[in-house]
């Protein structure tokens, strides 16, 4: 009998943030060591309100680069709009090997360590976090990842801030 049948999938939900609070989920995708990649992000409210949403081709990288320039690029449009500043903002990646190179436990590639000390100051300035969820409560982000090099091409939309 095989193994993998007996495996459960930990299935999380998406949860609202807080009122005042802004939650972006991210998500990089890699096709190869390198490969085509692209990444992807929603921006939402406490109220589950779209506010923003990506999906970019970023040209041929690994799968850690492309999750780590998915959370960059967050941060960086964030840091950007003076809606968001002020508010919390808490970033969710389905890597734990992002997330924690983010959060400072330790680096392995040290061609990302600019990207990481930079995507460290953004979230400072912001007062953001990022935080590990599964998959499963990402898939929206994951969709739109997967989309950065489709025929639909790159595209980025913003929604009205104002509730």
């Amino acid at each position: 009998m095989d193994s993998s049948c007996n495996k459960k999938q930990r299935v999380e939900e998406w949860i609202l943030p807080l009122d005042n609070d802004l939650k972006l989920n991210v998500d990089g995708s890699a096709l190869g060591k390198p490969g085509p990649a692209d990444i992807g992000r929603v921006l939402k409210d406490g109220n589950g309100k779209v506010l923003c949403m990506f999906s970019l081709f970023i040209g041929f990288q690994d799968s850690n680069t492309a999750e780590l320039s998915a959370i960059h690029k967050a941060v960086e449009l964030c840091s950007s709009v003076s809606s968001c500043v002020g508010r919390n903002l808490v970033i969710e990646s389905d890597s734990m090997i992002a997330v924690s190179w983010i959060n400072g436990q330790g680096i392995e590639n040290v061609n990302l360590i600019n990207l990481i000390y930079d995507i460290r100051s953004n979230l400072k300035l912001l007062g953001g976090e990022v935080k590990f969820r599964t998959r499963s409560s990402n898939q929206f982000a994951e969709k739109l990842a997967k989309m950065g090099s489709s025929k639909n091409g790159d595209f980025i939309e913003w929604g009205d801030f104002s509730s």
